[in-house]
């Protein structure tokens, strides 16, 4: 049966599970057959004010686990949380973009969604999605693949609301970690303030992890310089914070 006009417009979950059953489940990538432990030190760090994360097996579509704190989020109970309630809580206009999104992910990034490489990267998106109550809200969705010891490959998905940021309404990803410097874009921020190409280049290594110290050595300058720059960035940017700087970069293609 052919799918309406409609339904082509705004996959719903049955569109998403053929997605992920026919690319993740043909692949050479074996369900996961580990045994989830979360500590309180993991729930400390990941657990907590407007963000949650929960792990599982895209291949199977099975959700291993989720955190407390969605409660807050989305205002859902952790055993209401499935992968079909992830499909059908974004809202109707940002569905075929994430959906196209997902498709490009797994068209481009086939050895790393499928466990055949140990190339670090990590998928962030940013659209709209539906509480429990109905209301919308901006969040943020990193998905990152990881290696169990056990058996098997397992995602942690970290969900964030982000509508405190300013990025408007359109659906936004990338693929944090595997974007060389030499591909940045020129950016110019709604204040008309642009990003230069050195402060392109501080706010990839800041997503790397790298300290002031450390940037300062990769690029030969002084640290005093590169505290400047950070200065500048979060000015440009309208944040005060690593996290919302980085949301901001990632969000409008900076890294």
């Amino acid at each position: 049966m052919e799918p309406s006009d409609n339904e082509a417009k705004t996959p719903g979950a049955e569109s998403w599970e053929k997605l992920f059953m026919e690319t993740l489940g043909r692949s050479s990538r074996k369900p996961f057959s580990g045994t989830i432990r979360v500590c309180d030190q993991v729930l400390e760090l990941f657990d907590n004010a407007n963000q949650f994360f929960y792990l599982s097996d895209y291949s199977s579509l099975n959700m291993l686990y989720v955190s407390p704190n969605i409660i807050h989020v989305l205002g859902y109970q952790p055993d209401e949380f499935d992968f079909r309630t992830v499909f059908e809580m974004i809202h109707p206009d940002d569905r075929k973009p994430v959906f196209e999104v997902a498709k490009i992910v797994l068209n481009r990034e086939m050895n790393y969604i499928s466990g055949n490489t140990d190339r670090h990267v990590v998928l962030y998106l940013s659209y709209r999605a539906a509480r429990k109550s109905g209301r919308y809200s901006r969040i943020s969705l990193t998905i990152s693949r990881h290696l169990d010891h056990e058996g098997g490959v397992y995602d942690m998905g970290v969900i964030r609301d982000i509508s405190h940021v300013r990025c408007g309404t359109r659906v936004t990803f990338a693929l944090l970690g595997g974007k060389p410097i030499g591909e940045l874009p020129a950016i110019v921020p709604d204040g008309g303030n642009t990003i230069t190409r050195r402060e392109q280049e501080i706010i990839y290594y800041i997503s790397k992890g790298y300290s002031s110290k450390k940037i300062a050595n990769e690029l030969n300058i002084s640290e005093y310089t590169v505290s400047t720059h950070r200065k500048n960035i979060f000015r440009k940017t309208c944040t005060r914070n690593l996290v919302d700087m980085l949301l901001y970069a990632a969000t409008n293609g900076i890294i």
